[in-house]
């Protein structure tokens, strides 16, 4: 291990109280945060002095695995196995030292809470917290999890996600009235047929899809939108063509793994692209084309191209069928392509997925309109203030998540929670 590391892996691990530990392995692995950011971990693996031998891809109870921010050395995850561990006595809070643990957290990560993160119920031995400027939510989100045994020891911290600071906020006072936000929720009312396994047939349902409304009422975001930014790219273009290609297509092994070597990790001169520009769009859009004539040539007129979204040192354009029926689950592609050169690589079918569901009986003729469902669902629409991240102004910007947890069946006009589907 490089020396820079092995100290890093050590202070570490004296910060965690791991003095009768010893260092068993670790390795390097990559991950993405803003879309166009990443950043590297030093993943460690502490086994305990006097712990038993065992298979060499196991962890005996109580090793402990750390993974740390190479770049910043702030903790990202501490698990230790099992439940069990025999960290020293006063390295961790426990379970009883709420107050003592949000500011451990604080230590440890460098955030303070109330201005960045804020605490969601708890739930038995386990305590949620979620990013947040002055106690209003960001979005793309942050999340952080500690969890304690039975005995009362901290057994598990994970962070992840984003964590703005003030100064990456544009503040503003919540301007958005309840006729705006029910107008919206109303516009995206849509009738869907969702699958009920239980009954093994499809049920008509109205609901309404979950968007931000920026605060100045001139955009709705949706939350691909909003999570992808420049990395995504919404199309819709029906993919259309008059002749096929016989050129066989002989698929390309892709690689998503997230591992990294060393001097990936400490030079990281990375240049892969950070967004999607216009070429990209276009030799890409192209590309699918092409693909399409070889792979899927009587296809001409079935597919449109839904999305493209940047990956990595890929393109993964995603395929929907041009005429969508309301089923919620659909036939789809997803072909991979090189971002350089533009070149499609392999692709994933996801017709397989469907033929689950051909033996269900289909959904009865829906007897409700979408103005009548509208009126059942009305008084359960939600608005909550949420900072979302603009990458066209580099901070986040104040919006409202118009959000409602029911259906309506659109037979018998009963309201229903959508969890319970």
């Amino acid at each position: 291990m490089d020396n820079k590391l092995e100290k890093l892996a050590k202070a570490t691990a004296e910060e965690c109280g791991l003095s009768n530990y010893f260092l068993k392995r670790s390795h390097i692995f990559k991950e993405s945060g803003i879309p166009g950011e990443h950043s590297y971990l030093l993943s460690t693996e502490w086994f305990p002095e006097d712990s038993e031998p065992m298979d060499e891809e196991l962890n005996p109870p109580g090793a402990a695995v750390i993974d740390i921010d190479i770049q910043t050395e702030k903790v990202k995850r501490i698990i230790f196995v099992q439940d069990v561990s025999f960290a020293e006595e006063g390295s961790f809070p426990n379970l009883n030292q709420k107050e003592e643990t949000i500011t451990w957290i604080e230590n440890i990560t460098g955030l303070e809470f109330g201005r960045q993160f804020q605490l969601l119920p708890t739930e038995g031995t386990t305590m949620h917290f979620q990013a947040a400027v002055d106690n209003i939510p960001v979005f793309p989100t942050g999340v952080i999890n500690v969890e304690f045994n039975n005995e009362g020891q901290l057994t598990l911290f994970s962070i992840d996600g984003n964590f703005p600071s003030e100064d990456a906020i544009h503040w503003e006072p919540f301007a958005l009235t309840t006729d705006i936000v029910e107008s919206v929720a109303k516009e995206q009312m849509q009738l869907l047929e969702v699958p009920l396994e239980s009954e093994e047939m499809w049920k008509s349902i109205y609901s309404a899809t979950s968007v931000f409304l920026t605060n100045d009422v001139k955009k709705v975001i949706t939350f691909e939108e909003a999570e992808e930014q420049a990395a995504y790219v919404k199309k819709q273009i029906i993919m259309e063509w008059e002749e096929a290609i016989k050129d066989p297509f002989s698929p390309v092994e892709i690689d998503l793994s997230l591992e990294a070597t060393e001097e990936e990790a400490l030079s990281d001169h990375s240049t892969s692209k950070k967004e999607l520009d216009k070429e990209d769009e276009e030799k890409a859009t192209l590309e699918i084309k092409r693909f399409l004539q070889r792979v899927y040539p009587d296809d001409s007129g079935k597919w449109m191209l839904y999305s493209l979204r940047l990956q990595d040192s890929y393109i993964i354009a995603e395929l929907l069928p041009a005429e969508r029926g309301r089923r919620v689950i659909d036939r789809k592609l997803q072909v991979y392509l090189d971002s350089e050169k533009y070149t499609a690589l392999n692709y994933s079918d996801f017709d397989s997925l469907i033929e689950i569901f051909d033996h269900f009986s289909p959904a009865q003729t829906p007897v409700l309109t979408k103005q009548q469902a509208f009126e059942l669902l009305r008084k359960h629409v939600e608005v909550t203030p949420v900072y979302v991240y603009s990458q066209t102004e580099d901070k986040y910007i104040l919006c409202g998540k118009i959000d409602c947890s029911y259906g309506v069946d659109a037979v018998s006009g009963k309201v229903i929670p959508l969890d319970q589907l």
